[in-house]
């Protein structure tokens, strides 16, 4: 009863079988996989996957991708936080003025406690929110088809492809030292 229960809800959270149409490369090293990447990406093809259970810096040089927009979003967010946090303890003493030996309502050292922990709030929560986005977290569905071994000492290539490309791609990977090469249609 309880095994049936559990095939049950692991057939709903896994859903039908995804099909997959592209060339997976597994490769042990790093520099054949480098190579690859950049060979591929010299072919035309921008779309890559690249699947590796450490992050190699040099790959990313070969992918081209550029620093993250990441920073652009929780510097965005820290800005609108601590104008939001001066502007809410200006809104406030004008709203409810208590003048105290007559002096300005408006003196902004007192405020910049607020603000900066607003700053702090909506920059922190904006680097959260900006990272999943841009992350596209969570993946529901995956895009390429995983192998377990890539998370152990495996770097996986998928390139997104049919037909005579498939075979040059196939090809391609080969040359450069991959030990595995699926193509899936």
């Amino acid at each position: 009863m309880i095994k049936a229960v559990g095939r049950m809800i692991d057939k709903i959270l896994t859903g039908p079988p995804q099909r997959y149409q592209g060339v997976m490369g597994i490769f042990y090293y790093v520099d054949d996989a480098t190579q690859a990447v950049s060979a591929l990406r010299g072919m035309g093809h921008k779309n890559l996957s690249v699947f590796s259970p450490v992050p190699h810096h040099t790959i990313e040089h070969a992918l081209e991708q550029g620093p993250s927009l990441v920073r652009w979003v929780t510097a965005t967010g820290a800005v609108l936080g601590i104008t939001g946090g001066f502007a809410l303890c200006i809104y406030s003493v004008y709203s409810y003025p208590l003048v105290v030996g007559g002096k300005e309502l408006v003196s902004l050292p007192p405020f910049v406690v607020i603000g900066y922990e607003s700053m702090i709030l909506l920059g922190s929560l904006a680097n959260l929110l900006g990272m999943l986005a841009l992350g596209r977290l969570p993946a529901l569905k995956n895009k390429a088809p995983y192998d377990p071994r890539f998370t152990e000492d495996k770097i996986g290539i998928w390139v997104p492809c049919s037909g005579e490309t498939a075979t040059r791609v196939q090809e391609t990977l080969r040359g450069h030292g991959a030990e595995e090469v699926k193509v899936h249609a």
